[in-house]
């Protein structure tokens, strides 16, 4: 059957990518829904990571062309301005262009034989007897029907497919903006800064990365109120952060929300694992 695979991973981001790409070194079947035309648009992080974390997965060094940055510590900001600092002899950071790395994680499941579906959304799951079935649907308008053994949701937090499955969302969710910047003053090239302050990022924090070319990633999380008007706020008036970026431009900007209420109870029901 063309519409049938042993395995259906809902999502091309890096955690379904990563998946797809383990299954298809085993020699099965898998296919990816991804319901954006192009792999790693729209970006959903600063795409800050620890390198400690990347060699456990085989990733790094990654290549140079999506490799921004690494750092070999941070400097942390109070809400008044004063600050300490960490330093490590060795980078234990790196920062990556999203878009570049989550292409290239499906590139990789790709070679190793995974199938792509872009421009696909997956609407909901029907459980059969031996199998799952999946009700999909192009951006034309038009729905078909997919068929497979297991599905592994990937979806990231819309947690739409883990709902209708039956299985309890994360509770906690913090609202993120993150905005590439130019035009910015004093900073350290190989640290990331970390502010504090629920003035600017309320139950949560703002960070500043710095890229090798001068830009940097400016951005923050926060429990309540808009993302991007609180934004605006710490470029502005926090007392260390204005001083390097009260006269950044931004280039771009993207929002996201990411869960902080740890693992969920239940991660998996009959032919279904988030």
């Amino acid at each position: 059957m063309e519409n049938f695979s042993e395995v259906i991973v809902i999502g091309g981001g890096p955690s379904g990518s990563f998946c797809a790409l383990n299954i298809a070194e085993k020699d099965v079947n898998v296919i990816v829904f991804e319901e954006h035309d192009k792999i790693g648009f729209p970006c959903h992080c600063a795409g800050h990571l620890s390198i400690k974390g990347l060699e456990s997965l085989g990733f790094y060094p990654p290549p140079e062309n999506f490799l921004e940055n690494v750092f070999y510590g941070a400097r942390i900001y109070s809400p008044k301005g004063s600050s300490f600092s960490v330093r490590f002899p060795s980078p234990v950071t790196c920062a990556v262009n999203r878009a570049l790395f989550d292409k290239h994680l499906s590139q990789l499941a790709e070679k190793a034989g995974a199938r792509y579906l872009l421009g696909v959304k997956v609407e909901r799951l029907i459980h059969r007897k031996e199998f799952v079935e999946v009700i999909a649907s192009k951006r034309t308008g038009e729905t078909f029907r997919f068929f497979g053994k297991i599905v592994v949701d990937a979806e990231g937090v819309a947690c739409k497919i883990l709902r209708q499955m039956g299985l309890t969302p994360p509770k906690t969710m913090f609202y993120c903006v993150n905005a590439e910047v130019e035009n910015v003053r004093d900073i350290e090239p190989d640290r990331v800064e970390v502010f504090l302050g629920n003035m600017y990022a309320p139950g949560f924090y703002a960070w500043l990365i710095p890229r090798k070319d001068g830009t940097a990633k400016v951005g923050l999380g926060t429990r309540v109120g808009n993302p991007r008007t609180l934004l605006k706020r710490f470029m502005k008036k926090h007392p260390a952060a204005s001083l390097k970026l009260g006269h950044a431009k931004i280039l771009r900007e993207n929002f996201h929300s990411i869960p902080l209420s740890g693992p969920i109870k239940k991660a998996y029901t009959d032919g279904f694992i988030a």
